[in-house]
């Protein structure tokens, strides 16, 4: 399991060197401030690939889920307290708001991490990893049905804007491919990543998900 605070050190570029005094400060402030205050829910229904045609649009989800029978239709979020203590510090300190942020980010794939540790406990089968509308060339406005599949408006208070912006913003959709035999996972990260040309971790010589 990763640990949160280094995760989001590596997401403001520290990539391993220590931060200052004040920047560690500030992180143990807003690591304990997260903890208190975030309500992290995860939820997820497995359905038949074949009843998801809908949602399976772009050639990469249908390769990432070639070799699956079955899918994971996945939500996650932190909760809209986690979205207020980020804008109350934007308002009268950046620096700690920005930590804030690659902390929640951190949280986030953390409660991903825990959810579908959990469901491998529970489902038999071999999984893919997830993938997130918005990966390749997975479209992003399937997310209102990924939340209507769910009914995660009601369940976990997971809405998306017209815009297709995730509301509370620390929130993951997602979809988990599963099978009897064991599939190869396929390609992850920067393989699929539209940014993966500008992106400020593939110019430091690393990625986001390592």
């Amino acid at each position: 399991m990763k640990d949160v605070k280094s995760e989001a050190l590596r997401y403001l570029g520290y990539r391993g060197n220590p931060p200052d005094d004040a920047t560690a400060a500030l992180l143990e402030k807003g690591y304990d401030e997260l903890r208190r205050t975030a309500e992290p829910r995860c939820i997820s229904a497995v359905s038949d690939k074949s009843d998801l045609s809908h949602i399976l649009l772009g050639s990469d989800i249908q390769k990432h889920l070639a070799n699956s029978d079955r899918v994971i239709v996945f939500a996650a979020t932190l909760g809209s307290t986690a979205d207020r203590l980020i804008r109350t510090a934007e308002i009268t300190n950046m620096a700690y708001a920005l930590i804030l942020d690659a902390l929640a980010s951190a949280m986030i794939e953390e409660c991903c991490d825990n959810a579908e540790k959990e469901l491998h406990e529970k489902i038999p089968g071999f999984f893919t990893w997830r993938f997130s509308p918005g990966y390749g060339d997975y479209p992003l406005d399937v997310q209102s049905e990924i939340i209507r599949l769910l009914n995660a408006d009601k369940r976990i208070g997971l809405t998306v804007t017209s815009s297709d912006i995730l509301i509370p913003r620390k929130s993951v959709t997602a979809l988990i491919g599963v099978s009897d035999t064991e599939q190869d996972k396929g390609k992850r990260g920067c393989a699929t990543c539209k940014l993966r040309e500008t992106c400020s971790f593939r110019i430091g010589g690393t990625t986001c998900a390592t």
